[in-house]
């Protein structure tokens, strides 16, 4: 794919380099197959049967995408993530599995996974979770989403508020419950009427105040103190 300016000028784009760790050979091609449709400039620099073929094609290929099922053979997908963030940490992670259990979505997300989908999502919602990633946010689907909640609300009746709470202003405690519900940057930004880059600004705040790392652990400070009350199942738009 190339863009071309007024100037008549070619910018060659690099493609978005995609590798698939998953135990079954039809279901890696027909992924790819839905993927290239949709995105034209991607391309599948490497495949793998077992957990530690995936590993090993991270650390030598460091794509920029890793498409993984959590039922991996020889490690669960969820817990190869740490490991591939170690060997690979600048390629995205996007999980996707037949039924999604509560403790693996909490657990993918505090490891560094950057996405996790259910295979019975459309080709839609893959396209854009992988759009959503690639672009640094997370995605998750409305069945993840509502499982990581569940647990989330459990964990937070459990324990007490954690600090950094009364240090957040209105509109970060607004931000925060709009990543919750799986929203984007930019989306947060059309709702609220600001710029996407002052929405990443109030969220890097956020985090900061909150010492969180990563989106579960927004979620779940978000339920200890009260500021998140419901989790929305709309699916994502665009």
């Amino acid at each position: 794919m190339s863009t071309t300016g007024n100037d008549s000028s070619t910018i060659a784009v690099q493609p978005l380099r995609i590798a698939i760790g998953d135990n079954h050979v039809l279901t890696r091609e027909s992924l790819f197959s839905m993927i290239s449709q949709g995105i034209r400039n991607c391309q599948l620099v490497a495949e793998a049967n077992t957990a530690a073929e995936t590993l090993s094609i991270c650390q030598r290929f460091a794509p920029d995408l890793l498409l993984l099922d959590v039922d991996m053979a020889g490690k669960s997908g969820v817990a190869l993530v740490a490991d591939i963030k170690r060997v690979a940490p600048a390629t995205h992670v996007l999980l996707y599995c037949t039924t999604v259990e509560e403790g693996d979505v909490l657990a993918a997300m505090r490891a560094g996974a950057d996405g996790f989908l259910e295979k019975t999502c459309s080709r839609s919602d893959f396209l854009q979770a992988i759009e959503r990633v690639c672009s640094g946010d997370h995605y998750l689907c409305p069945r993840t989403v509502n499982v990581l909640a569940k647990s989330l609300r459990r964990k937070g009746s459990q324990e007490s508020e954690t600090p950094g709470r009364s240090q957040l202003t209105r509109r970060e405690k607004e931000i925060l419950a709009l990543i919750s519900a799986g929203d984007s940057s930019k989306e947060i930004a059309k709702k609220l009427f600001l710029s996407v880059s002052t929405v990443e600004t109030h969220r890097a705040n956020v985090m900061t105040k909150i010492g969180a790392r990563n989106v579960a652990q927004l979620i779940q400070y978000g339920f200890q103190n009260g500021l998140i009350k419901f989790v929305q199942t709309a699916a994502v738009t665009d």
